[in-house]
């Protein structure tokens, strides 16, 4: 484990939440819930909300309950108004 100057673990928890999400996702790899649950829990443990967020709907989800939801991106520059459809040039 990689530590930091005060003597404390560096963890990843950013980047474990990354591979979490790409795993469920199928971003670069194959969709494996499994694998994404392990990820998110190394960085919930971690401490990161995002990652609790996830466990809490993949648990859900699993459950019968709500279906998981991305949520929408943040700090879209487009508004409602200005949205276009995609034109290939």
């Amino acid at each position: 484990m990689v530590r930091s100057l005060t003597g404390k673990p560096l963890g990843y928890v950013k980047a474990q939440y990354a591979v979490g999400y790409f795993t469920e996702m199928g971003i670069g790899c194959r969709r494996d819930i499994l694998e994404a649950n392990v990820w998110y829990v190394k960085a919930a443990d971690a401490g990161d909300d995002r990652a609790k967020q996830r466990l809490a709907a993949i648990r859900a989800a699993v459950s019968g309950g709500t279906p998981m939801e991305v949520a929408p991106p943040r700090n879209s520059k487009l508004k409602k108004s200005e949205e276009r459809e995609c034109i290939v040039m």
